[in-house]
């Protein structure tokens, strides 16, 4: 401010005025806030009836059949159906590569428990059958 400039103080309006602020004072009642929660990971389920038939079957196989088999059941209950297309999920969840998950659906297959419609550069259609006929 130059010293030719007056001054003009602003108008004192009370309500505008923290006094505890001013002050230094801590309010005594602070509202507890409650700890952050921690991400709840999403837990994974098997929606059944499954028939344990057809799962002793699968599992008789071998390797990591069983696995894929429990991972399509999944599916089904993902799907809501016993016949749907697969993704790159069933790899996932099981932790296989591609050409494993392949050999089991073709057991699977071989063993009259699955259908496969394969398509040219995209993931299968599966099929589940009915082991009851």
């Amino acid at each position: 401010m130059n010293v030719n400039q007056t001054f003009h103080p602003r108008p004192l309006i009370l309500s505008e005025i923290d006094l505890d602020k001013e002050l230094g004072i801590v309010p005594s009642f602070v509202p507890a806030q409650s700890p952050p929660k921690a991400p709840q990971r999403q837990r994974l389920f098997i929606k059944g009836p499954i028939p344990f038939d057809w799962l002793r079957q699968a599992n008789a196989m071998g390797g990591s059949t069983g696995l894929v088999a429990v991972a399509l059941w999944f599916y089904v209950g993902l799907q809501g159906a016993r016949s749907f297309k697969l993704d790159g999920r069933l790899d996932q969840l099981c932790g296989l590569t591609r050409q494993t998950r392949d050999q089991c659906l073709r057991r699977l297959q071989t063993a009259g428990l699955i259908h496969l419609r394969k398509r040219h550069g995209s993931y299968p259609s599966v099929q589940i059958i009915d082991p009851g006929g």
